[in-house]
């Protein structure tokens, strides 16, 4: 097994060491030394460094009590790989406290004669910790080399996956900054067994959730290293642009593990980042291609019919199938930046590309816009299949970004490509009226507009919407805020089928107040709602006047 540092056992295997001996701390034998320090006078260890080796004389250790105090909680501290005494100059032999003490923490206690030199120790140590190192060097450099030339080679990311695999004997797995597997690499014979479920993995029946680390090497930007199971996990992020486009998770046994591994992660992370750049680059000049395409179909810019067809397919779209557009927004829109919308956008394709549909996507600040085509033999099918395509998404949206509220607006499927236009208006129209349909509806379709749709033609067409509700209930506006009390109860009647029961737990008031309520409501507006007409005419009005005042508010 190579590493850059090298064993307490392998040390005493060396020429130098043979008439060294090893008289305490037998189990810590396989500890590593980093570096080695020769200290005479030991008065703190505050500057001793992890793993590394001491040797001493030990002066002044058997005539001073504070010093002696000071040695025994440096063999108690495991912070040093093991320690060289002296014998025969300050120290005739080593105190029997010094070897209960490094027993009892596994602390190697090394015995070295007074005919060995201290510099010889130091060289031969310090020389094979240093070849270690440039063996590792060299190793690395073949790493990347070897992953560099499959890319310049036109290989793809599976590809450099596989060998980054076989060089270092571990089983890799690529994420995505969704926490989607990308690329994977199963077939390494120590690692079989352990199953990728996303971010769950199964070793031996138990399983853990790394997505908490993944997010934790986001802060760090260099490896994190877990152990599950007997295996070591490290994570690395992809990292270019100060974004994240996933991990690299590579396992394999405890064993096994090396420090090349550490590095040859850090290696192959800038290899993958590029793939990602440049990915990201043909994905932004597809979008731009398409962003102007659906422009050109919404807009109608285009010859005639057979043209912009003929351009679909050209994109691999066949606009002759039944078509409907989807528009995707965030309920506080001001909190959005590119980066959420960029998510947004990375999640829809992936969904769409799962389920097989045929799509063009148009990006915007805060929104996405796509155009697919629906299934289904009846208008009732197509309806469900484009909710059931919208609630996939959502799903998932809220899986990852619970926090950040998502409003799905659905365009009515037209097969004409000249009337793709008004399926767009419709989704924006779903997007902005959702209020209507209820305050915690995330997805709405034109068609759950219902009547709304009728007062939206008639705006279209011209007609002034505040002339409806001003002639219909222009009685309930001359008591300053009441008149909202008198308009929401008038829309609670409506909504609840006009039962009193039901609309008086919807405002939590007593049926006897909303029969009240209701009888002031005719009173001002002389209108009977036991008839059927003037009853139209109350609905109508309490639609118009929440249609406009909703448009208003989004203008």
């Amino acid at each position: 097994m190579l590493k850059i540092a090298i064993s307490i056992h392998n040390a005493l295997q060396l020429p130098v060491m043979k008439k060294t001996r090893l008289v305490a701390g037998h189990r810590g034998g396989e500890n590593s030394i980093k570096w080695v320090t020769i200290v005479e006078v030991l008065e703190d260890f505050g500057r001793l460094q992890p793993g590394e080796f001491l040797i001493t004389t030990g002066f002044g250790l058997s005539e001073n009590e504070e010093k002696l105090e000071v040695f025994h909680q440096l063999l108690k501290s495991k912070l040093l790989s093991g320690i060289a005494i002296y014998t025969s100059f300050y120290m005739k032999e080593i105190p029997a406290s010094f070897i209960e003490l490094a027993n009892e923490n596994d602390l190697p206690l090394i015995e070295i004669p007074t005919d060995i030199n201290f510099s010889e120790i130091t060289k031969a140590i310090l020389e094979q910790i240093v070849n270690n190192q440039m063996h590792l060097l060299e190793q690395a450099e073949n790493i990347h080399r070897e992953l560099t030339n499959l890319i310049l080679n036109d290989q793809s990311l599976t590809e450099v996956t596989e060998r980054l695999a076989q060089l270092t004997s571990a089983t890799i797995v690529i994420y995505s900054q969704l926490y989607d597997v990308l690329y994977a690499n199963h077939d390494n014979d120590q690692n079989r067994g352990i199953n990728f479920d996303q971010t769950t993995i199964s070793i031996n029946s138990k399983q853990m959730d790394i997505s908490k680390h993944l997010l934790d090497s986001l802060g760090k930007e260099s490896v994190g290293s877990i152990t599950f199971e007997d295996h070591i996990f490290n994570i690395y992020p992809i990292m270019a642009k100060q974004s994240c486009f996933g991990w690299i998770v590579m396992t394999k046994p405890e064993t096994g593990w090396q420090e090349l591994n550490d590095i040859a992660i850090e290696q192959a992370a800038p290899i993958y980042a590029i793939e990602f750049l440049k990915k990201q680059a043909i994905e932004e000049t597809q979008l731009r291609i398409q962003s102007n395409f659906l422009e050109d179909i919404f807009n109608k810019n285009y010859i005639n019919e057979r043209a912009i067809i003929d351009h679909g397919l050209k994109l691999n779209y066949d606009l002759t199938k039944s078509q409907a557009v989807f528009h995707f927004t965030f309920k506080h829109p001001n909190d959005i930046d590119v980066k959420i919308t960029d998510r947004l956008y990375r999640l829809t394709e992936q969904i769409l590309v799962q389920n097989k549909k045929q799509h063009i996507i148009q990006t915007k600040l805060n929104s996405i816009t796509f155009l697919t085509n629906v299934d289904g033999k009846s208008k009732d099918d197509k309806y469900k299949h484009c909710i059931s395509l919208a609630r996939d998404i959502l799903k998932n949206w809220i899986y990852y970004f619970p926090t950040i509220e998502l409003i799905i607006g659905i365009g009515r499927d037209y097969k004409e490509v000249n009337q793709l236009g008004n399926s767009s208006t419709e989704a924006q129209y779903a997007v902005n009226l959702h209020e209507l349909v209820g305050t915690n509806t995330n997805i709405i379709h034109y068609d759950d507009l219902g009547m709304y749709d009728l007062l939206l033609e008639m705006q279209r067409a011209g007609l002034d919407l505040t002339s409806i509700y001003e002639n219909q209930i222009s009685g309930l506006f001359n008591e300053g805020d009441k008149e909202l009390d008198l308009i929401a109860t008038l829309d609670s009647y409506f909504n609840n089928n006009q039962s009193i029961q039901k609309a008086a737990e919807e405002l939590y008031i007593h049926r006897h107040t909303l029969r009240y309520r209701l009888n002031q409501i005719e009173i001002k507006t002389g209108l009977d709602i036991k008839s059927t007409e003037d009853l139209l005419k109350l609905q109508l009005g309490v639609m118009a006047y929440k249609l406009v005042r909703l448009l208003n508010k989004n203008n």
